[in-house]
């Protein structure tokens, strides 16, 4: 049995050294295959920087959600209620080689409020505020003989002043800092906005008469306007699920021109479609002045008021 065993495997051996010396022919495929080089691996994400959120497919919604609250279509109203702030004053510009100054033309009263958002993202929202406030006051003129709006003024003239200030912001409002989700109870937003702001102002003389007339009163009227671009930061800090501590401020200036600034703090309270909210604001302006005459002051005071969100 040994003997024939052997003698098999001795007939076996050239055949098997016969197919060791015949060469592998492969395909063009496979050649390709074989030359291809090993693909790259994925480059892995820091940990310790901040990670754009994901972004989703059209019509699907996080499985957690965003916000405690949901975030819709917001309409809102307040009330400013202002107290007595700096200014406004008029003053000549610098094209006006005349004496045109009248300082703190009377204290502001409390004025209506607007307020409105939509959501156009994950992390952003265009949001729209404005409101309106008036001011009168009296005084009797001292230290120079102003000149205001194609209107004489004399010293020891008793004025009675009435002025209206109008202000609107359209801003984007977008989440700044960390950029994860569920957002975080402190966040940070930016903005990036427009304000619009229009001082009207009368200053009536009721006893002083013209030169040339019988008739006692001199009025003028003087309107200015400004606009310019608002970036700012917004912290906000979620204190429980539906109370939100949010502090913001913007504003732009040019050197020796206009300028435009606005802070406010408010806390809020929601509860499904509906939102209190009160604080503090604050606004500082001025127009240009390289203009005949321009206003400068701020209007400061507390605010309060509802918001209504379209669910």
């Amino acid at each position: 049995m040994c003997v024939r065993a052997v003698i098999l495997t001795a007939a076996m051996l050239p055949a098997a050294l016969h197919a060791a010396d015949v060469p592998v022919v492969l395909t063009d495929d496979q050649q390709a295959a074989a030359q291809a080089p090993a693909p790259a691996a994925a480059p892995q994400a820091d940990p310790s920087k901040p990670q754009r959120p994901p972004v989703l497919a059209k019509g699907q919604k996080p499985a957690v959600p965003d916000y405690p609250d949901a975030r819709t279509l917001t309409f809102g109203a307040y009330w400013f209620g202002t107290v007595p702030g700096s200014g406004p004053d008029v003053q000549a510009g610098s094209i006006n080689r005349t004496f045109g100054t009248i300082r703190g033309l009377g204290k502001e009263h409390m004025g209506p409020g607007v307020f409105a958002s939509i959501p156009v993202s994950r992390t952003t929202e265009i949001r729209f505020e404005g409101f309106q406030t008036k001011g009168s006051g009296n005084q009797t003129l001292k230290g120079g003989d102003p000149y205001v709006f194609a209107t004489q003024f004399n010293s020891g003239d008793y004025l009675s002043n009435s002025y209206k200030i109008r202000s609107g912001k359209l801003w984007i409002d977008d989440l700044f800092w960390p950029h994860k989700f569920p957002v975080a109870k402190f966040r940070l937003k930016a903005i990036y906005g427009v304000r619009l702001l229009s001082v009207k102002a009368i200053y009536d003389a009721p006893l002083k008469t013209p030169t040339g007339s019988t008739v006692t009163g001199v009025t003028a009227l003087g309107n200015k306007q400004v606009v310019l671009p608002m970036l700012g930061l917004a912290p906000e800090y979620a204190i429980s699920k539906h109370v939100l501590f949010r502090v913001e401020g913007s504003g732009f200036g040019l050197y020796h021109k206009s300028f435009l600034w606005d802070g406010e703090a408010t806390l809020s309270y929601r509860r499904k479609s509906w939102e209190a909210f009160g604080g503090f604001k604050a606004l500082g302006f001025k127009t240009s002045p390289k203009q005949d005459f321009f206003y400068s002051g701020q209007v400061y005071g507390g605010v309060f008021g509802i918001k209504y969100h379209w669910q």
